[in-house]
């Protein structure tokens, strides 16, 4: 018996913007000075931040949370 395609079935989910950690708030979560974190994302060792026009608007939940489950001993 085959089974019937329903509307449901279509229905492509969208993905929901997720909130971004702003600078100030990843500082505290880190414990570090901006120069040390912005020395991190230019040697690679954390993601970078998204940004627009030259300024650093933050980085995604998602990013941080991969960041800390790869970094963890």
């Amino acid at each position: 018996m085959k089974n019937k395609v329903t509307m449901s079935d279509r229905i492509v989910s969208f993905r929901q913007p997720q909130p971004l950690i702003r600078i100030k708030a990843m500082l505290i979560l880190l414990d570090c000075s901006r120069t040390t974190l912005y020395r991190w994302v230019k040697a690679g060792i954390f993601p970078q931040p998204l940004m627009s026009r030259g300024k650093t608007l933050g980085w995604t939940t998602s990013a941080y949370e991969n960041w800390l489950t790869s970094n963890q001993n």
